[in-house]
């Protein structure tokens, strides 16, 4: 990693290959294991998940405490530069991703499923074993019966010899997974980062914690301390609750007290679902950082769903949902997915120059070869353009065929992965622009979307069990890692470093990442068993449901979902018009990705925190103006920050006495 390209000379201090290397890797091993057992055993916090990982910001938080307080003034030639810092944050960011929902943490549990919940009742074993090909999950009852009951040890050389296989072709595919956002990120850094220069709210609070090593004026600032307290206050109020219920607690989540559809009992009113109030600070903060109109939209058409959820009740419309119920009016799982592909499409062709630019940079005319300079416009991206293109095509040809190999038809196969890119690209510009606090991916999944694109009733059996029963663990997206390659690369620009130094330490920190996630989650649920009452048990249930929805596909196939697909052009053409209405006129408030998030489960938690951060946003400018508003910015920034550190000292706390500790976030 020697400095290079026009940002070469602004950065004094580079960091160290090495120390980066040994350093990322000890931390990725703490991540993998201590996220996994916080969340699974002493159920205390989610380690990902958030726009803003809470695991990987709270170890930045230790970092820069170590480096300030021991390493700057006991042994200054191990203190750590900020580049050297955020380098080891991004690694961290991967890692997580890796381990968290939409990867590890679903699949290592959904692997075995349909082998150890098999009984005379579900005919899985007639319906779903011989469709499942032996290398991509263990079978034998004496490899599988230790991880789901506990009490068993996962260094037996037979136990290891069973799940090696299955563990390292789906780290092959992970990690192909991975590479192709990487990049497709390295593609698309140009145009988001310097031609349409997006917002980018997350990168901030990383940036002023690490500025100057982590001795910048960020921490000296008192409303940022105030901020923070609040936040710790708030939450520790109700883990103290949760361990002595005689103490009251107070109504962050929306639950409880919070929940305002127990009023609305009665159709149509009924008709809206869940509406509730949440004040987590964490995402107030987040929300304060997003420009008016993005917020205004997260909340404001989120109210508009559920309106239109009571308009099509008083209409007589079904509130069903899946392609069996056509008048499910007013298609909101479908609109979301059409909104989520209008997004990327729009950001494809705003893109458009950039691509091109990059195409003729990694395959030039000869006429460009003459005209080309000794070092190409791609020299200071993340990867040459010639290796995103070839790499990343690679990469989408292999994900293709493993699941072809696994058992998909070969188009079945390609529209999943191509779907999945395209969601995995509007996550990336939802949490850019409109940080989401909690973005997921759409209601209609890959999966689902492309099982009822072709319809079960014309796919094989082999297709609906592979389609539904193993690619089912990628439908939740939270922990989607293109966000945070995209933030790592805008981060890049922020200390002055060329987005080429963070290649090799991302890559390493994907490889290494997944292999640490796979370890720790078998080490503790061979310790305590996956469908125990030791862990946490949404996630051993979860694993039921893509077998059981395979089986039910199997036994009651269906046709495709024309209504559906129709619903869903109709949300891509909502998306795509607004966004043309933005580049039309320049007053006009709502935004696409504020379509996009308001149909998913994202605002159910975020609307009401979107809604104060912009209250609050919206005063200060208007009374205070832009002063005012960079003023207060280190008091919401300290609202994160509390809200991520003091949680996870309680969930240290948990882990020490072994008590099961309060779940800060979400619910």
């Amino acid at each position: 990693m020697k400095p290079s390209g026009p940002n070469a000379a602004r950065s004094p201090a580079w960091p160290s290959r090495r120390r980066v290397f040994w350093l990322g890797s000890l931390l990725l091993v703490f991540n993998a294991y201590f996220g996994t057992y916080a969340y699974v055993v002493v159920q205390a916090l989610l380690w990902g998940q958030t726009s803003l990982l809470r695991g990987p910001l709270a170890l930045l938080f230790l970092l820069v405490l170590v480096n300030v307080a021991v390493l700057r003034r006991v042994a200054r030639r191990f203190a750590l530069t900020q580049a050297e810092m955020l380098l080891l944050y991004a690694m961290l960011c991967l890692g997580t991703c890796a381990g968290g929902i939409g990867f590890v943490q679903f699949l290592v549990n959904q692997m075995a499923a349909p082998f150890y919940y098999a009984t005379g009742g579900n005919n899985w074993k007639e319906r779903l074993w011989p469709h499942i090909p032996d290398w991509l999950a263990p079978r034998a009852p004496e490899v599988i019966n230790g991880f789901f009951r506990g009490n068993a040890n996962l260094y037996d050389p037979h136990v290891l010899a069973g799940w090696a296989l299955p563990v390292l072709a789906w780290s092959t595919f992970l990690f192909a997974l991975f590479w192709v956002l990487l990049c497709v990120t390295s593609l698309f850094r140009r145009p988001w980062v310097e031609a349409e220069r997006l917002t980018f709210p997350l990168v901030l609070l990383p940036l002023e914690m690490t500025e100057r090593g982590g001795g910048g004026s960020f921490w000296k600032n008192k409303l940022m301390w105030a901020g923070f307290l609040l936040a710790g206050v708030a939450e520790s109020v109700n883990f103290l609750s949760f361990l002595y219920p005689s103490i009251p607690s107070l109504p962050i989540k929306p639950g409880g007290p919070n929940r305002l559809d127990q009023f609305l009992t009665a159709p149509p009113w009924s008709a809206a679902g869940t509406v509730a109030l949440a004040f987590y600070p964490f995402a107030i903060g987040v929300a304060y950082l997003l420009s008016l109109d993005v917020s205004f939209s997260c909340w404001f058409l989120y109210l508009c769903v559920k309106a239109a959820n009571v308009g099509c009740s008083v209409l007589g419309f079904s509130p069903g949902s899946g392609s069996s119920a056509v008048n499910r009016m007013p298609f909101i799982r479908e609109q979301g997915l059409g909104a989520f592909v209008g997004v990327a499409v729009f950001s494809v062709w705003m893109a458009r120059r950039a691509l091109a630019g990059a195409w003729g940079e990694a395959f030039p005319t000869r006429w460009q070869r003459r005209q080309r300079p000794a070092e190409g416009a791609d020299a200071n991206e993340l990867m040459s353009s010639r290796m995103a293109f070839l790499g990343g095509g690679a990469g989408v040809l292999f994900l293709a065929a493993f699941l072809a190999a696994a058992g998909l038809s070969v188009p079945v196969a390609v529209v999943f992965v191509l779907v999945y890119l395209c969601l995995s690209l509007a996550l990336a510009r939802i949490v850019s622009e409109a940080g989401a606090g909690w973005a997921w991916a759409p209601f209609w999944t890959t999966t689902a979307f492309t099982s009822d694109l072709f319809g079960a009733a014309n796919l094989a059996p082999r297709n609906i069990t592979i389609l539904h029963g193993y690619t089912a663990w990628m439908s939740d997206m939270p922990d989607n890692p293109q966000p945070q390659q995209m933030q790592s690369l805008k981060l890049s620009q922020g200390v002055g470093m060329p987005p080429r130094a963070f290649l090799g330490p991302l890559v390493w920190a994907i490889t290494f990442g997944i292999v640490c996630a796979f370890w720790a989650h078998l080490d503790i649920y061979f310790t305590y068993g996956a469908a125990t009452a030791k862990v946490r048990p949404w996630l051993s249930t979860s694993a039921l449901y893509p077998a059981r929805e395979a089986a039910n596909r199997i036994a009651n196939p269906v046709g495709a979902d024309t209504a559906g697909l129709s619903a869903a052009g109709f949300g891509l053409l909502v998306a795509v018009g607004f966004s043309l209405l933005r580049q039309t006129f320049a007053g006009w408030p709502l935004h696409p990705l504020g379509y996009a998030l308001a149909t998913t489960n994202s605002m159910e938690y975020m609307w009401f925190p979107f809604f104060l951060a912009w209250l609050a946003k919206f005063l200060t400018l208007r009374y205070g103006g832009i002063r005012a508003y960079r003023a207060a910015v280190p008091f919401f920034l300290g609202l994160i920050l509390g809200d991520y550190v003091v949680p996870t000292v309680w969930a240290l706390f948990g882990m020490v006495t072994g008590y099961q500790q309060y779940l800060a976030f979400p619910h």
